[in-house]
């Protein structure tokens, strides 16, 4: 009698770990699924410093050649790495709205100094709206700057709150500008549009309800260009944030990347030849993670 035996032997396709899987709203980092340090697969510059908001839901300044893990501000929920062009903030002064470049409209308030910024520091100036009397029937009163020298588009920006609410108008000039509504947290407004226009202004910002309320400023911003970018600082001078440099390292192949941002939309990349520093063109400047595979 001859026994016959059939053995049928069915192999398992192993599935490997992702070559990269980098979680920066986390911070917790992976290559081929072993955790590694981001320094080891991930090369970063950045030739000044720049802010970020911090864990703390403040802003802070981050040191050059840092890369900025930027949170939501106010409540400090992690919203991945920041990663900007550079950019210049081409007003002289974002703080220090007494200084004769902040012109009057119509009426100058008279600022108070010493009040806590969105960074945690006494450098936000205030005013009180009463006394904003004056220029067009009596009743504005704010602040703008006047400089014909700059073209196309150009995006102002500027953190405010009040002791009560209130509308004021922000923008860059009468015909270039929108109604806004100020509450008692800070928020940063932003307000594009081109340029010139017939009064060659680049920052405008006014309010004419002349009752008692105080108003709060800090980080004026004026850049050239379609969006506005993480707060550049000014005391005197126009100034300028340079450029985050970043790149993949130590790996090299053709993956498909899939990038996760700030908002939880994602991304997908086909079929990406990487190779030492690749880095891909971001959708977004806020970047939640980054998996190869």
């Amino acid at each position: 009698m001859k026994l016959v035996y059939d053995f049928s032997v069915t192999s398992l396709r192993r599935r490997h770990a992702p070559v990269l899987a980098l979680d920066f709203a986390a911070q917790t980092y992976r290559a081929s699924g072993s955790p590694v340090a981001l320094s080891s697969v991930v090369s970063f510059a950045r030739g000044s410093t720049a802010m970020r908001v911090a864990a703390s839901g403040q802003l802070e300044t981050v040191a050059v050649d840092v890369p900025r893990f930027d949170h939501a501000f106010g409540t400090g929920v992690p919203l991945g790495v920041l990663i900007e062009s550079s950019a210049t903030n081409v007003l002289d002064y974002s703080n220090d709205f007494a200084q004769s470049y902040w012109t009057p409209y119509a009426s100058k308030p008279t600022f108070t100094s010493e009040h806590i910024a969105p960074d945690g520091t006494a450098s936000a100036r205030s005013w009180n709206c009463s006394l904003t009397t004056g220029g067009a029937g009596g009743a504005r009163g704010g602040i703008l700057v006047v400089n014909g020298s700059y073209t196309g588009t150009a995006t102002a920006s500027v953190w405010l709150k009040a002791s009560a609410p209130l509308t004021m108008r922000f923008g860059h000039s009468d015909s270039t500008s929108m109604m806004i509504n100020v509450t008692s947290e800070w928020q940063r407004f932003t307000y594009t549009a081109p340029l010139p226009n017939g009064q060659s202004r680049i920052f405008m910002l006014y309010e004419d309800v002349n009752t008692d309320i105080d108003v709060s400023i800090w980080g004026a911003q004026t850049e050239i260009g379609g969006q506005a970018t993480s707060v550049i600082q000014t005391s005197g001078s126009p100034a300028s944030r340079a450029a985050d440099v970043v790149g993949l390292t130590g790996i090299s192949g053709v993956y498909d990347v899939t990038l996760t941002y700030d908002d939880n939309s994602t991304e997908a990349l086909v079929a990406q030849t990487i190779t030492e520093g690749w880095w891909p063109s971001l959708s977004r400047p806020r970047l939640k993670s980054l998996l190869a595979v």
